[in-house]
């Protein structure tokens, strides 16, 4: 008879991804050995849209609100510019008429 097979672990990696039932809101979790799990979290609805990490659900959260803010600021600033170049369009154009 043979003898039986001992299995050891020598690598583990967990994966767990979550999707909010009006598929906006996407976090997935993911662990390697004993590593802190990391998450990383984000919606949908926004193109580029920012994002949360963190080593728990808070972590997420807290650094996609900064992500936010962060994102806001780059669109306003990107709208602003868009602004100034418009207003110098406009401007060019009434001194050719």
């Amino acid at each position: 008879m043979a003898e039986s097979i001992e299995w050891k672990i020598t690598e583990q990696t967990v994966a767990q991804k979550l999707t909010s039932s009006d598929n906006r809101w996407h976090i997935s979790k993911t662990q390697n050995g004993d590593t802190d799990a990391e998450f990383f979290l984000t919606n949908c609805d926004l193109l580029l849209s920012p994002h949360g990490t963190g080593k728990d659900y808070k972590q997420c959260f807290e650094s996609f609100i900064t992500n936010c803010d962060d994102y806001i600021r780059k669109v306003t600033a990107i709208r602003d510019e868009a602004r100034m170049h418009m207003e110098e369009l406009l401007k060019a154009a009434e001194e050719i008429q």
